[in-house]
C-alpha cells in the first residue's frame, strides 16, 4: 500500500489493464472517480486499484462491464442516481426518454427492427452490445424502455402485428428479469410483494417496479400475471410482507377488482396486521387511500419514486 495517489500509467501496470480501457471505465460507467492532482492528471487510490482489479476479475469471468459495475456498486452500498421512469412502461415517447432522441433513438431503432423481423439472434446481440457499453439503469430506462413504448405505439397504429409486438415485449421481459438476478438483499430485508392486480396482464410495469425496489435493498417476490385472489390471500397469511404492489393499465380492471381490494383491506389485521399495499400503473393520477380501504394506497408518478414513496410509509429510509 503506497498511501499515495497513483498516476494513470501506475494503475494500469498494477491492473493489466490499459489506460484507454480505464479511462473508457471512468468516463462511461463511473467505475472508479479518480482526484485530479495540479497538474490535471488522473490521481488514484489504493481503493481504486482494488476496484478496477476486481472489474477486471469480473469481465474476464464473462459479466459485461456494465453489470460488473452495478455488482460493485451494491456491494459498497453506492447506488446510482437514476432519470425517471413510469410505474406502467406503456407511456408517450415523451415521459419515457429524458435524453434528446439523438442520443439513444439509433439503438432503440435496431431493436425494433429486430423485433418486426422476429430476429432472436440480432436481438441478443444488440442487448449484449449495449450492455457492454452502458450502464444497467440507462440500458433500462433510455433503451429498452421506450422500446417497449413504440413497439406497443405501432401495434396500436396497425403497423406492426400482435406476434411481433409479443416477441418484441416478451424478449424485454426476460431481460428485465435477467437483470433482477444480479441483486442478493439480506435475509433480513423487508419483503415486497409484487403481482399485477386480478384480471391484469401486462406485467413489465411491475417488474420495472421490482427491479427498483431490489436496487433499494429489499427482497422482492413476484407474482406474475393475474394472480388467483386465493393465491393473493395464502401469501398475505404465509409471507406476511412489509408491502404487497399491484399494478393496474386500465381504470375498467382495477373497479373490477375492487370487492376483493376491499376485502383484500379487511383482511389485513387478521392475517398480516404489518403489512401495506400499494396500486401503481397509468391510470393512477394522485397519491390517495383507496376509497373505503385503510391500508391500500395508489401511487402516482415513477417506479422510482414510488418505491421512496413505499419506503416512507413503511418507516424505512429510502
Amino acid at each position: 500500500m503506497t498511501g499515495r495517489l497513483l498516476t494513470i500509467k501506475e494503475v494500469a501496470k498494477r491492473t493489466g489493464l490499459s489506460t484507454q480501457l480505464i479511462r473508457k471505465w471512468e468516463e462511461r460507467y463511473e467505475a472508479v472517480k479518480p482526484d485530479r492532482m495540479s497538474n490535471g492528471y488522473r490521481g488514484y487510490t489504493d481503493a481504486d486499484v482494488e476496484t478496477l482489479g476486481w472489474l477486471k476479475q469480473r469481465v474476464d469471468e464473462g459479466v459485461p462491464i456494465g453489470m460488473a459495475v452495478l455488482e460493485r456498486q451494491r456491494e459498497d452500498g453506492r447506488v446510482s442516481s437514476t432519470p425517471e421512469l413510469s410505474w406502467s412502461p406503456r407511456t408517450s415517447g415523451r415521459e419515457a426518454i429524458r435524453m434528446p432522441d439523438t442520443d439513444w433513438r439509433e439503438p432503440i431503432t435496431r431493436f425494433i427492427e429486430c423485433f418486426e423481423q422476429v430476429d432472436l439472434s440480432g436481438a441478443q446481440k444488440l442487448y449484449e452490445q449495449l450492455l457492454s457499453l452502458h450502464r444497467v439503469e440507462h440500458l433500462l430506462t433510455r433503451i429498452l424502455e421506450p422500446t417497449l413504448v413504440e413497439l406497443g405505439e405501432r401495434w396500436e397504429r396497425g403497423e406492426i402485428s400482435e406476434y411481433q409486438e409479443h416477441f418484441g415485449s416478451h424478449f424485454i421481459r426476460d431481460k428485465i428479469l435477467s437483470i433482477r438476478n444480479l441483486f442478493h438483499p439480506s435475509d433480513d430485508s423487508p419483503l415486497i410483494v409484487t403481482a399485477c392486480g386480478p384480471g391484469e396482464r401486462h406485467e413489465l410495469g411491475i417488474l420495472f417496479l421490482g427491479f427498483f425496489a431490489l436496487q433499494q435493498g429489499y427482497k422482492v417476490i413476484y407474482l406474475g400475471t393475474s394472480p388467483s385472489e386465493k393465491g393473493l390471500m395464502d401469501c398475505l397469511r404465509q409471507m406476511k410482507p412489509a408491502a404487497f404492489t399491484f399494478s393496474f393499465s386500465t381504470s375498467e380492471r382495477l373497479e373490477n377488482a375492487r370487492p376483493f381490494l376491499l376485502e383484500f383491506d379487511r383482511q389485513i389485521p387478521l392475517l398480516s396486521p404489518n403489512t401495506y399495499v400499494f396500486i401503481g400503473g397509468r391510470i393512477i393520477e394522485e397519491d390517495a387511500l383507496l376509497e373505503g380501504t385503510s391500508r391500500i394506497y395508489m401511487l402516482s408518478g415513477d417506479a422510482p419514486s414510488a418505491i421512496h414513496k413505499i419506503a416512507s410509509r413503511l418507516g424505512d429510509k429510502p
